[in-house]
């Protein structure tokens, strides 16, 4: 396995800091992403080679199989090596490898599986069934009734033998992405390459399998956002087109109806989130997480920052798009995702023709101009002794981006309204404050 150098050359980093790069930087991101993880493969197998024993021959199979998926069908192995999930299950497998004598229960057993079922490989697999069933990240879900006592499932060639020795024939690699029984594929969500992952999951039990009308709702959602940035965000469009793989349904929040989303420093191209109302949500949304993926991406290959003390007290800063203080890496980041955001609302704002809409933009675009510009100041001044020669680079090219933004002309009435909304914001984390610190004193039972 030889490993090309992936670079940020100059220009790329700065169209990267001022929230751009286009699709040629974002594939030269995902590059280096299923690079690192190749890296992670053979770290595993070096680990293993520590322990010795069972664990080491463990890790060798799973190993010889991913070498011979990836020799045999390298298109559909890098499939299953680049999908989101399949990161996380690289991690943790390390992680486990500081406990011996894991077998199948090292989530990299999975990873190996899939990559033999797509390849058509007709070697041993033996692996953890989670959930609901037994998960093939990058492929689909077997839903078994009962995968045995100890949850391990046996896959040879197509043969997927579970509990006291039921057997269930899986699709063929030509049909690993049709529906039929006894088999839960990823589906097509929009793009060509993005897949809908509702059959996935990394933590916790699988996720309720979506039924056919709330799949074509994804879609139509999917679809509308990206035409919508297409045709007026060119840029973003052709980022999703380069970088998005999946979208990870979450619930929305029973309590307040609020909607989510989140991206994983291990799951490049992988986004989580609650079906936005609109295509303009939708399409926000998508923006904002890319722009967390490509910043996670950027940090693997250059630091931006450097390490706390381990005698450091955390220090927290107020964010102006959350209720609780951020640590200086998620104030870089809120404060990279929003450049964008607000870069977003312009565009909205212009091509509006509704007057009502066209505010609503406006005032959107001055509030988010406004905070990120604000937190990018406090990076720059009470945080700068945390930033590397490169991070203050990365951090004052967004500076500068945040000026040319500022300087589009918006009405006055919108900037006094996203003023009004800051200050409100800037009150409610106060008096979140406060009470965070009266709970703490309650706690405390020295007075």
């Amino acid at each position: 396995m030889t490993l090309r150098p992936y670079r940020l050359s100059d220009p790329v980093f700065e169209a990267l800091a001022r929230g751009g790069g286009g699709a040629p930087a974002v594939r030269l991101l995902a590059d280096a992403e299923y690079g690192r993880r190749l890296l992670l493969l053979r770290a595993v197998l070096d680990r293993a080679r520590e322990h010795g024993g069972a664990t080491q021959a463990d890790v060798r199979h799973l190993f010889g199989v991913l070498a011979e998926a990836r020799r045999t069908a390298p298109a559909a192995t890098r499939r299953v090596l680049a999908h989101p999930s399949t990161g996380p299950r690289l991690v943790t497998t390390w992680r486990a490898l500081e406990r011996p004598g894991q077998g199948a229960a090292l989530p990299l057993a999975s990873v190996a599986a899939a990559a033999a079922l797509a390849a058509g490989l007709d070697l041993p697999v033996a692996f953890r069934a989670t959930g609901r069933g037994a998960v093939l990240p990058g492929l689909g879900t077997a839903p078994l009734p009962g995968p045995g006592p100890d949850g391990v499932v046996r896959l040879r060639g197509r043969d997927l033998e579970y509990g006291d020795g039921t057997r269930l024939r899986l699709p063929p690699p030509a049909e690993l992405y049709r529906e039929r029984p006894g088999w839960w594929p990823l589906r097509p969500v929009a793009a060509p390459g993005v897949v809908l992952d509702d059959a996935d999951t990394t933590d916790g039990p699988a996720p309720a399998r979506l039924s056919a009308a709330e799949v074509r709702s994804w879609r139509t959602g999917a679809a509308f956002a990206l035409r919508l940035l297409r045709a007026r965000h060119a840029g973003h469009a052709g980022e999703l087109a380069a970088g998005l793989r999946s979208l990870m349904p979450v619930p929305v929040d029973d309590g307040d109806g609020a909607h989510h989303s989140g991206s994983s420093a291990e799951m490049f191209g992988g986004v989580a989130l609650s079906r936005p109302v609109c295509a303009r949500a939708f399409a926000e949304t998508l923006v904002h997480e890319m722009q967390h993926s490509k910043l996670l991406a950027v940090t693997h290959l250059v630091d931006l920052l450097t390490p706390a003390g381990p005698d450091e007290p955390p220090r927290l800063h107020y964010a102006p798009w959350r209720d609780d203080p951020r640590p200086l890496p998620g104030l870089l980041h809120g404060t990279y995702a929003f450049l964008s955001v607000a870069r977003f609302w312009a565009v909205e704002a212009a091509a509006e023709r509704d007057p009502e809409e066209r505010y609503r933009a406006q005032v959107r675009c001055a509030r988010w101009r406004g905070a990120a510009a604000r937190a990018a100041d406090v990076i720059l001044t009470d945080a700068a002794d945390r930033l590397t020669p490169t991070g203050r680079r990365f951090v004052t090219a967004m500076a500068h981006a945040l000026a040319d933004l500022n300087a589009t002309p918006l009405p006055a009435s919108a900037v006094r309204e996203a003023d009004r909304q800051a200050a409100d914001h800037r009150e409610r984390h106060r008096a979140a404050g406060e009470r965070r610190g009266r709970h703490r004193a309650d706690d405390n039972p020295v007075r």
